[in-house]
């Protein structure tokens, strides 16, 4: 049995232990709060202090960086992420793991066409820079101290174990199922790119079970918003109705509404079609992607209280 360290029980990080235990590992979760992870060893501290993290990736096989800073906003990123990157970056390079990073499309900025794994990280918002200056830390790291590294970017989360902060949370799903409208940011009819959780975490086990090195694009799903929207409703039973909260709603009730404050930086990526290609994994791993029809009907079976048939990979 080998052992994977993964920072982080959030929407991902929790999935993530689960899968890699039923795969054979031995797992450690490293978290803020005691609560236990089902099958797991659960450590908690403080992931920015080199020495901790040292003594808990000791003997690691892959260490998962899952985390996000206490808060959403862009300085908590600024204080927080490079601190909590390069702890894990040293605490992979001294017990020889592979570190596998969950990471998101920030650092893009605004594209015209179809993002590429070799798209150039053009952001100008303060959360995409520290996602540039992350990218610049692997790279380094990777050149000049022998890390071995690979980062999963993935779309907007939705479906089973997705967060409340996501646009598709469990309380707007349960919405949907009560009839209920959905409020939606910038055009609702152009086609974004999705993250579906379950194939979330099965790319990344994937990633940290394999040789590959460097960014992927973990699977998406591109679909515009209020179709996504219309399909989950569909599969409850329901009628799903949305509305767009314009982007000038940003800027009028930020002063009011922090996470609107915070979301006016990447307002770009909903008032235009956000495309990304995912082929570089998908020819990588074949079988690792959910269809949108399953996703959708997996999405409202959770919320009906039955629970996701698990995503081959």
């Amino acid at each position: 049995m080998s052992l994977h360290v993964v920072f982080g029980a959030g929407q991902v990080g929790s999935g993530l232990a689960k899968t890699l235990v039923a795969r054979g590992h031995a797992v450690r979760v490293v978290r803020r709060s005691a609560a236990l992870v089902p099958g797991v060893e659960v450590v908690t501290g403080d992931a920015r202090e080199p020495a901790f993290v040292a003594r808990v990736t000791s003997g690691a096989a892959a260490v998962y960086h899952c985390m996000n800073p206490s808060a959403y906003t862009g300085a908590a990123w600024e204080a927080e992420f490079p601190a909590l990157g390069e702890a894990l970056i040293a605490g992979a390079i001294a017990s020889h793991a592979k570190l596998v990073c969950l990471d998101n499309l920030y650092a893009y900025g605004i594209v015209d066409g179809r993002r590429t794994e070799e798209t150039p990280l053009a952001a100008t918002g303060r959360k995409g820079r520290v996602r540039i200056a992350w990218d610049a830390a692997l790279r380094t790291a990777a050149r000049e101290r022998g890390l071995r590294f690979a980062a999963g970017r993935g779309g907007d989360f939705f479906g089973p174990g997705v967060g409340a902060q996501s646009l598709f949370s469990p309380a707007m799903v349960a919405g949907l199922q009560a009839g209920k409208a959905a409020w939606l940011v910038g055009d609702p009819h152009a086609p974004h790119a999705f993250g579906y959780v379950p194939d979330v975490i099965a790319g990344l086990a994937a990633l940290g079970e394999s040789d590959a090195e460097g960014v992927y694009h973990l699977p998406t799903l591109e679909v515009a918003p209020a179709a996504l929207v219309a399909a989950i409703a569909a599969a409850l039973g329901t009628v799903g109705l949305s509305y767009a909260l314009p982007t000038w709603a940003f800027t009028v009730l930020g002063p009011f509404v922090p996470l609107l404050r915070e979301l006016r930086e990447t307002a770009y990526q909903w008032d235009r079609p956000f495309l990304v290609d995912d082929g570089k994994f998908r020819a990588r791993f074949v079988g690792i992607g959910t269809s949108l029809d399953v996703a959708v009907r997996e999405t409202a079976a959770t919320c009906m209280g039955r629970p996701a048939k698990a995503v081959a990979g």
